[in-house]
C-alpha cells in the first residue's frame, strides 16, 4: 500500500465544504472527504509551523510541546520507519521553514523537492521593488506607507521570489500539486512509496489571481487586483466594514485556490490507477482568524480558529464515515503505519493512536481533552496570562495559572462564559494538568502550572525533549521564521 500525507498550512476545519461550510467552494477537498473517514475533532498540538511538523514526523508530544527547533538527526521519524520497512520516501513542499534555516526535514527522505516562493523564502535579491501584475494600489490602504510595506518581513521577499510569475501554473500551490502529480505518474507502478506533500498555502499573504480574488468579495465592480498593503494593515483598528470583508474574502479565495490545484493532484491519482492501492491522509497544522475578535491571522493564545483542523483518511478498502474522537497530529504516525501494516517502534512513546483502526471499530481514543500551545520555553517570558489551551468536543479552556484568569468558550462561539460554568472550568483544569503530567512535563514546570501564580517560573526547567539546538542555529532560523 502506498502512503500519501498531505499537510495544508493554515487551513481551518470550518472552511471545508464537507465539514458543513455552505458558502465556500472546496469541491476537491469535499471529493476526498466523501471517500474518507473524516475526524471532526482534530486539534493542533505544538504551535505553529515547525513545532507541528516535529509532532507529525516523530509521533512525540515534546514533553510537553515541541519548540521551534530542528528535527534532530538521532530521533526516529515517520519517513525513516517507513524506509526501514522498504518504502521509497519523497518530500514535496513549498513550506520554506522545512528546508531553509537548517530544520533538517529533508534529511530523512530518499528524495525531496522544494518549490520556491512562499512567504519568507529568499531565493533572490535585486535593487527594484516591482509589484506583482495582480497588485495595484487601493486608496483604502493608503494609511500604510511604502516604507512600512518594504520594512515588512514578508512582502519584499515574496515579491522578488515571484517576480517571474505569469501563468496560473507558476503560483506556489499550483507548482506543489503539479509536481506531486508528476511524482505519481513517474511512480505509477510502485506499491511502496511514501509521499509527504506540504503545501504552505493558504498561509499569508492571502494573494490569489483575480478570478479567485473576486469569488468572495462583495463588491460587484471589484476587478480582483490586490493591494499588498492590505496584507500589512489588515489589523488596523479603524478599518471599515468593506475593507474587513475584502480581507476576509482574500483568505476564502486562497482556500478555493488551493482546492483547485489539489483537484489536479486527485485527478492524477485516479488517472494513474494509484487510487486503488494508495492511502491519503490530509490534515493541516493550524487555522487562522478571519475577523474573529477583530483579528486577521493566527495569534496566541491558541483558540478554536487556530486549533481546529481538518483530518481525513482515505484508504482503499477501509470504508468511509465520520468520527467524533479527539485527534492530535501525533496520531498521523501510528495511523499511517497501521495502514502499511508496519508495527509502531517501541521508541515511539505511548499516547498516540491509529485513529483509522479505532474509527472502523466504532471506538474512540481514551482522551478526555487535548491541549495546544507554543513551546513551554516561551511561557515564562509571555505577557499573556494564558499558558496553553485545552479542548474537548464542547468547550475550550484558555488555561491561566490562576483559575479566575482562565477563559472558557463554547465551541463555535466567541464569548467567555467562565463565570457561568465554574464546574466545567474546574474539571477541564484538572484534566489538562493530568494530561501535562502524562506527557512527561518537567516536574518543575508542573509545580509552576499547579502553583496558581505563587510559584516562580523555573528558568532551569527542561521545556522540550529536543535540546539543545546547534550553536548559532537561532540566528539562521530567525531569518526564516518571519512572524511565526
Amino acid at each position: 500500500m502506498n502512503l500519501i500525507l498531505i499537510i495544508i498550512d493554515t487551513l481551518r476545519y470550518d472552511y471545508v465544504g464537507a465539514n458543513g461550510n455552505t458558502w465556500i467552494k472546496t469541491p476537491n477537498l469535499d471529493r476526498l472527504a466523501s471517500r474518507s473517514w473524516v475526524f471532526d475533532y482534530s486539534f493542533t498540538n505544538a504551535y505553529p509551523t515547525i513545532p507541528h511538523r516535529n509532532d507529525v514526523a516523530t509521533g512525540r508530544f515534546g514533553r510537553p510541546f515541541h519548540k521551534w527547533g530542528p528535527l534532530p538527526f538521532d530521533v526516529l521519524t515517520l519517513p525513516r520507519v517507513l524506509s526501514s520497512a522498504g518504502y521509497a520516501t519523497q518530500l514535496i513542499h513549498d513550506t520554506p521553514h522545512m528546508a531553509n534555516g537548517a530544520t533538517h526535514f529533508d534529511a530523512p527522505f530518499h528524495g525531496w523537492s522544494f518549490i520556491r516562493g512562499a512567504e519568507v523564502d529568499r531565493p533572490w535579491i535585486d535593487a527594484r521593488s516591482d509589484w506583482s501584475t495582480n497588485w495595484k494600489r487601493d486608496p483604502a490602504f493608503d494609511f500604510v506607507s511604502d516604507r512600512e510595506l518594504m520594512d515588512n518581513h514578508v512582502i519584499p521577499t515574496y515579491a522578488r521570489a515571484n517576480r517571474k510569475r505569469k501563468a496560473y501554473e507558476d503560483w506556489n500551490a499550483a507548482q506543489v500539486f503539479l509536481t506531486a502529480a508528476e511524482f505519481l505518474r513517474d511512480n505509477a507502478t510502485r506499491e511502496n512509496f511514501f509521499l509527504w506533500i506540504d503545501c504552505f498555502d493558504p498561509h499569508e499573504p492571502w494573494d490569489t489571481p483575480p478570478d479567485f480574488a473576486r469569488m468572495y468579495d462583495e463588491r460587484q465592480d471589484y476587478d480582483g487586483l490586490l493591494d499588498p498593503r492590505s496584507f500589512v494593515g489588515r489589523n488596523a483598528p479603524d478599518l471599515g466594514r468593506i475593507e474587513k470583508q475584502h480581507i476576509a474574502a482574500q483568505y476564502a479565495a486562497k482556500v478555493s485556490w488551493v482546492d483547485h490545484w489539489f483537484g489536479k493532484f486527485l485527478d492524477a491519482l485516479e488517472a494513474t490507477g494509484l487510487d486503488k492501492n494508495t492511502a491519503v491522509l490530509l490534515t493541516a497544522d493550524h487555522g487562522t482568524n478571519v475577523g474573529e475578535r477583530g483579528q486577521f491571522g493566527k495569534g496566541y493564545p491558541v483558540r478554536e480558529q487556530e486549533a481546529h483542523t481538518p483530518f481525513m483518511v482515505c484508504a482503499p478498502g477501509a470504508g468511509t464515515g465520520r468520527s467524533d474522537m479527539l485527534v492530535q497530529p501525533q496520531d498521523v504516525l501510528p495511523t499511517l503505519l497501521g495502514i502499511a501494516g508496519v508495527p509502531v517502534p517501541e521508541a515511539i512513546p505511548a499516547g498516540t493512536f491509529d485513529v483509522l483502526s479505532l474509527a472502523q471499530k466504532g471506538r474512540r481514543t481514551p482522551r478526555q481533552l487535548v491541549v495546544a500551545s507554543r513551546s513551554a520555553q516561551q511561557w515564562g517570558a509571555s505577557q499573556s496570562k494564558i499558558v496553553f489551551t485545552a479542548f474537548d468536543r464542547d468547550w475550550y479552556l484558555e488555561f491561566a495559572l490562576k483559575p479566575e484568569d482562565s477563559l472558557l468558550t463554547r465551541m463555535g462561539h466567541l464569548e467567555n462564559v467562565q463565570a457561568q460554568y465554574p464546574e466545567v472550568v474546574a474539571a477541564m483544569r484538572a484534566e489538562a494538568l493530568d494530561e501535562m503530567t502524562r506527557r512527561g512535563t518537567d516536574p518543575k514546570l508542573m509545580a509552576w502550572l499547579r502553583g496558581q501564580g505563587e510559584v516562580p517560573f523555573p528558568a532551569d526547567a527542561r521545556p522540550s525533549d529536543f535540546e539543545p539546538e546547534p550553536e548559532g542555529w537561532g540566528y539562521v532560523a530567525n531569518l526564516y521564521r518571519g512572524n511565526e
